[in-house]
């Protein structure tokens, strides 16, 4: 089963999967929700950059933008280094490929990971080279749900492959070299001990309040980054949708079927689908993106195509009496849509625009795709450093203390309107 590095402790946790196999490191925080087989490789950190680049090592990065996997050793290394290198910021991705992506885009100056991947990853690639070494001591071990009894059987078979010597013709097949004779891959180790604040009941395993006191500063810095982008998204899709909708109503012929074209293509293709496309295939276009900008124009051009038609059905609800009545008063048209149509239309959609509204409040998660340290990104950061499910439960606690009010509100509304009808 492929799972993104963050959602591999969630799913050791929950039994969802016996054995996590992949670039994992034994540390101390982990082994209070986990356990570990003996471990059976050593491995750095390494910075990666553009062949061309002017970044020659960790010093050059200065105000720079650098890449790391979220929740991965590169991230908890380079969070506890910014300020010794004073990195510009840390851009956190979903694993190697799309950080990959924007390094050779050049949006970030440089990809700080495990080095065995990266070594293998740009031997073929003259454009990207490894240009340092990071030492942090890490040692890669298969990961585990706390008591598995597979990890003894495990473990006893790791240690025959280091015995009998196939872990080192491992090593030699990938890494064209047999590794050191003191390393984690020759050398007979023990299983890495629990925590002694190890605890299997399922409180301290989805709520547990020393992950929540450590890690709450992020989910509030995400919290934030979150209001301000569903707010954004709400108001300027609300001005492009009434925009559209005008356009499409009163406009020219041609204008009025490009309007429709539009509205039709918008709410056809998924909302992730075109962030992507926005935020990674743009570039090749000469148009670089934030994370933030690419998410706040995504949310404005699809949402505006939903509000778009909302406001359209409120338009054509008014009666052509109440547009007669205007022009016998010697209304322009703009004061017959401001002063007489708009406040009605207005009066009828307010559910239906809420209720949008509300939705793209929650579309606003889909921006930890891109790298945009929203509540859901700050969430998962939190959870793949912590190795603990609760900041991903808080996160969705947060999001039902913001968007339940407005569903209830929502629902008083329509009810309000029905009774009326």
């Amino acid at each position: 089963m492929n799972i993104p590095f963050n959602g591999l402790f969630a799913a050791v946790q929950s039994n969802r999967i016996d054995v996590a196999i992949s670039s994992i490191n034994v540390t101390n925080k982990r082994l209070e929700s986990v356990s570990f087989t003996q471990p059976y490789y050593d491995s750095d950190q390494s910075l990666t950059v553009l062949s061309n680049s002017k970044i020659k090592g960790l010093g050059d990065l200065k105000e720079e933008i650098v890449a790391v996997d979220t929740g991965s050793t590169g991230d908890i290394w380079a969070t506890n280094n910014q300020g010794k290198y004073q990195f510009g910021e840390i851009r956190r991705y979903e694993g190697l490929a799309p950080a990959m992506l924007d390094l050779v885009i050049g949006r970030t100056a440089g990809y700080i990971s495990d080095i065995p991947a990266l070594l293998y990853y740009t031997k073929d690639k003259p454009n990207i080279n490894v240009v340092e070494k990071i030492h942090t001591g890490g040692k890669y071990s298969m990961m585990l749900n706390k008591n598995n009894l597979l990890i003894q059987s495990i473990n006893k078979e790791i240690t025959a492959m280091k015995l009998d010597g196939s872990m080192n013709e491992l090593h030699k097949k990938w890494f064209g070299q047999a590794a050191d004779s003191e390393s984690s891959t020759i050398s007979v180790m023990d299983i890495p001990e629990l925590s002694k604040s190890f605890d299997l009941s399922l409180s301290e395993t989805f709520l547990n309040k020393r992950v929540f006191i450590e890690t709450y500063p992020m989910l509030l810095t995400g919290l934030l980054v979150t209001i301000q982008l569903g707010l954004m998204s709400i108001i300027l899709g609300l001005c492009w949708g009434l925009i559209l909708s005008l356009t499409g109503l009163y406009g020219s012929r041609p204008l009025n079927l490009l309007v429709k074209f539009y509205v039709n293509i918008f709410r056809s293709i998924p909302l992730l689908v075109f962030l992507v496309i926005v935020f990674y295939a743009f570039p090749f276009f000469g148009v670089k993106l934030s994370p933030f900008n690419a998410a706040l124009f995504s949310l404005v051009i699809v949402s505006g195509a939903y509000f778009s038609e909302i406001f359209r059905s409120g338009i054509e609800a008014i009666p052509k009496g109440q547009f007669e009545a205007a022009q016998a008063l010697g209304l322009s048209h703009y004061n017959t849509m401001v002063d007489v149509v708009l406040p009605q239309a207005l009066k009828i959609v307010i559910p239906s625009l809420t209720n949008n509204c509300i939705n793209v409040l929650k579309d606003t998660a889909l921006a930890s795709i891109v790298a945009l340290p929203d509540l859901l990104k700050q969430a998962t950061q939190a959870q793949a450093i912590s190795a603990n499910p609760t900041p991903l439960i808080v996160a969705a606690v947060i999001y039902l203390i913001i968007l339940l009010p407005m569903i209830l509100w929502v629902t008083r509304l329509e009810n309000n309107y029905s009774s009326k009808g």
